[in-house]
């Protein structure tokens, strides 16, 4: 059954709407919390080691930024996004992948109920508490990955939380309150799951975490 949403949605689909045609020049501008965005989605892909006619899922891909990497490497692309306008923007820019409408706190849709290759994810999971992001990456890994598949999920994370706060103090006026990944608490966590695991710190602000079977 759909997991109820919270009665005042601390992310409601209609701001990632209105941003939908400002988004691909917000990533580009220098600073919190996109330092290095481009270099993140690079060094997704280079990790994830595809090869050609691989299946990946892209989930919350936004205008498709990390898809499109994916696709032209030869990549099979399934993509995820909540909001319409982000997806109705990336299907423009990237016709060949495969676009669905879908809330990650709500059950897959049926065009989903495959497993994939390769599962990634650019900047989604900070909407999530810690134990909503285990969860779902439990989700993961039992119902929609390839046994010999890798996920990868790039978003804001710091090492440390001494890390976090002086990024918080630096950032004064343009730092947004939101469940930011925290490394030195996040991988005991991720350890519980039994996936091999691996982190790795792109930018003072950004960092992919890794998991296979």
């Amino acid at each position: 059954m759909p997991q109820p949403l919270p009665e005042t949605d601390p992310f409601p689909p209609s701001e990632f709407d209105q941003w939908a045609g400002q988004y691909d020049r917000d990533v580009d501008r220098p600073g919190f919390p996109f330092t290095g965005y481009r270099r993140v989605l690079s060094e997704v892909v280079r990790q994830a080691q595809v090869q050609s006619g691989m299946a990946v899922l892209d989930l919350g891909a936004g205008t498709g930024n990390l898809a499109g990497l994916f696709l032209a490497l030869g990549c099979e692309v399934w993509c995820t996004d909540f909001s319409r306008e982000m997806i109705d923007r990336a299907r423009v820019k990237f016709p060949a992948a495969r676009f669905f409408l879908h809330d990650l706190r709500q059950p897959f849709p049926p065009g989903l109920a495959r497993r994939f290759d390769r599962i990634t994810s650019a900047y989604v999971f900070h909407h999530f508490e810690l134990p909503e992001k285990v969860a779902l990456l439990r989700q993961l890994l039992s119902d929609r990955l390839e046994p010999d598949g890798q996920i990868l999920i790039a978003d804001v994370s710091f090492p440390t939380g001494q890390a976090l706060d002086t990024a918080r103090q630096a950032a004064g006026e343009g730092w947004d309150e939101e469940r930011y990944w925290v490394a030195a608490e996040a991988l005991p966590a991720l350890e519980t799951l039994g996936a091999t695991l691996n982190y790795t710190q792109v930018s003072d602000c950004a960092g992919i975490y890794q998991l296979s079977k």
